[in-house]
């Protein structure tokens, strides 16, 4: 998950149209589970066995008409369109599928995104990052158990136990960031500056969402293969699975297919307008976020992960892997890129998102129930996280219609202006200071019933530590209000706190861009 931040996380706890979802992860941020995750039980491994069928897309428009699925999803993004929604869809099952491009790809030009519009797709790069460690394997070039030592230099004695599984699963105890995505910021730089910050904990003991672990996944990549990143990836995962529309700069993009985000109203520009290097984003960010891909292109990779064109099964095996529980108590599992999230269906989700802060991607695939959600917006308003999520209950909730809306934020002069801000600041106060007992208090009398019953009282006192321990210390820079949602931003960093606030309550907490 890629942001200006790089940092991207977000442990989230939301009660949306009466189904309470809960998120204590650093990746996936708005993806979430349709219904309470603690009502499944545990699959084994063929749950991840390859069995969708491989359809077409069709460019624009709706297979089958007839089923509900399409019409009423292509009617609530429609509706969402007139909100504000720029971005292209594509939703399959078994009967069929919807792909389609709704609002501006550039609102100045006139120029309509469609399914084949290039978006940035964020963290949804790092699935890509762990499908060649793997690929590498296949090749005979290493194993994913080595030692980072053995293909980069000068890796110091704290980290020597570092291996690649630890950095492809982020427990290797490497901090989310180490700058800003568009810094100027080389290879040997970067690593210097990676291996001179002390790790949050000892390799394979914690998981903490690390960009900075898969930019040196990337390093490893070039090192071995003794091809640019994007070159290897392009070869070997891109072409094979017939991908022409994904990378940094090498596919041949007419320019006019590449989105133009937009922060608030504001024209951000094309990604590739951005401070990169002449041929790829510099270190902050390469590897672990910012390619490029259309709905369609992400459909490709979807289908041919179903087959072996770019992985084995032995590969995919490990590519889906639940190594590494994301958090304790969080219910989700890290794989090589991709994480996996129960369902109460007894089935799993396999996914994963990014950001930027102005682009927003998710990549949903129920393989088992052979249901696909790509969604990719290029304006990324209050509420659109939530989007393919309604998108899924339209499938999973016999009888759903979606009466979910989009907004645009509002900037507050400070917190003063808030009406609720001593409830904020209270909240701010308490997880800052992490006291077991005073997190119990605040929990009792300030969340609503819903989110306080989502979860035992230790995971909420877990959360609430994590939240503090990111933005302790750090002054309120902005504050932001869509709704009954409130984003504030903080000095020195760019992490965001989101709350949910419903008649005084919190009803919701994240940390994201």
């Amino acid at each position: 998950m890629e942001s200006n931040t790089k940092i991207n996380m977000e442990k989230n706890i939301i009660n949306n149209n009466s189904t309470l979802e809960l998120m204590k992860t650093k990746t996936i941020k708005a993806l979430a589970l349709i219904a309470l995750t603690t009502s499944f039980s545990s699959c084994n491994s063929q749950d991840i066995k390859q069995t969708e069928a491989t359809k077409p897309t069709d460019p624009s428009g709706i297979t089958n008409a007839e089923v509900p699925l399409f019409t009423n999803v292509d009617k609530m993004l429609t509706r969402l369109e007139s909100q504000g929604f720029n971005g292209a869809v594509i939703v399959a099952d078994e009967n069929g599928f919807l792909s389609k491009g709704y609002g501006w790809a550039d609102k100045e030009a006139k120029i309509k995104n469609t399914p084949n519009t290039a978006f940035c797709i964020g963290s949804i790069t790092k699935s890509f990052t762990g499908a060649a460690l793997l690929k590498l394997e296949m090749q005979g070039k290493l194993s994913v158990n080595d030692l980072l030592s053995k293909y980069i230099k000068n890796v110091p004695t704290d980290k020597k136990d570092i291996t690649l599984h630890h950095l492809l699963t982020h427990s290797s105890g490497l901090p989310p960031a180490i700058g800003q995505d568009y810094e100027v910021l080389g290879k040997e730089d970067f690593l210097v500056r990676a291996f001179k910050i002390k790790l949050l904990f000892a390799p394979g003991t914690k998981y903490e969402y690390s960009n900075v672990g898969y930019s040196v996944l990337a390093a490893v990549i070039e090192q071995v293969s003794g091809q640019s990143y994007e070159e290897y990836l392009n070869a070997n995962l891109f072409k094979p699975a017939e991908m022409t529309q994904t990378g940094y700069t090498m596919p041949k993009w007419d320019s006019k297919n590449i989105a133009v985000g937009y922060e608030g109203n504001s024209r951000w520009g094309k990604p590739n307008e951005q401070k990169w290097d002449a041929k790829a984003p510099y270190w902050n960010l390469l590897g672990n976020g910012g390619i490029l891909s259309t709905a369609e292109d992400m459909y490709k990779w979807h289908k041919a992960l179903l087959t072996d064109k770019v992985l084995n099964e032995d590969a995919k095996a490990k590519y889906y892997g639940r190594h590494v529980e994301e958090g304790e108590g969080a219910g989700s599992y890290y794989g090589y890129g991709v994480v996996s999230f129960p369902t109460p269906r007894k089935t799993w989700l396999t996914a994963h998102n990014g950001s930027n802060g102005i682009f927003y991607a998710a990549f949903m695939r129920y393989i088992t129930e052979k249901v696909t959600i790509i969604f990719l917006t290029n304006q990324l308003l209050d509420g659109i996280r939530e989007v393919p999520q309604e998108i899924a209950l339209h499938k999973f909730k016999e009888g759903y219609v979606s009466e979910h809306n989009i907004t645009a934020p509002k900037q507050l002069s400070g917190l003063t202006d808030h009406a609720h801000n001593k409830l904020i600041l209270e909240f701010i106060n308490v997880v800052s200071d992490g006291n077991d007992k005073a997190i119990e208090k605040f929990v009792d009398a300030n969340l609503t019933p819903e989110l306080k019953n989502a979860a035992p009282m230790n995971a909420h006192i877990g959360m609430f530590k994590q939240v503090g321990g990111d933005i302790k210390g750090k002054k309120i820079k902005s504050v932001m209000v869509a709704g009954s949602k409130t984003k504030i931003g903080f000095e020195g960093t760019p992490i965001l706190l989101n709350l949910h606030i419903e008649n005084g309550l919190i009803g919701g907490i994240g940390l994201g861009d």
